[in-house]
């Protein structure tokens, strides 16, 4: 299992909490990355109060073909349990390290290469990875 630990940002740059997206570990290949949200997400204020996000769309697709069976969602709820106790602990990266950090402005804006620049048109159909 993977965690995406994202900071939540006013639209003034001022810091605003953490987003937790569980998801599967990235998978490289060479058009890129696949990876499996695992729709139960968990969001968190500055002062480290937190709330489950989309339990009832997560419980819906429990034992759906496309998505995952008991096991897989109990494991997904632990390691959002597990990660619950960073949170209350304070401990990283809950522990407002790097919470006031800004871009320098005079940073250029970041360019993919060419080979990885999405080109405008349909999406490709690429076929479902294990």
């Amino acid at each position: 299992m993977a965690t995406q630990f994202l900071q939540r940002r006013h639209q003034q740059g001022a810091f605003h909490g953490w987003y937790v997206n569980l998801e599967t570990p990235y998978h490289r290949h060479p058009d890129g990355v696949d990876v499996t949200d695992l729709v139960l997400d968990i969001v968190v204020t500055p002062d480290r109060q937190w709330e489950w996000k989309d339990v009832d769309e997560s419980d819906g697709r429990i034992g759906h073909l496309l998505y995952f069976d008991r096991a897989t969602a109990a494991a997904v709820r632990a390691e959002g349990e597990r990660l619950t106790k960073l949170i209350a602990a304070g401990d990283s990266p809950f522990d407002g390290t790097y919470t006031d950090f800004h871009p320098d402005q005079r940073w250029p804006t970041l360019r993919l290469p060419a080979n990885l620049d999405p080109q405008p048109g349909p999406p490709r159909s690429r076929s479902l990875r294990g």
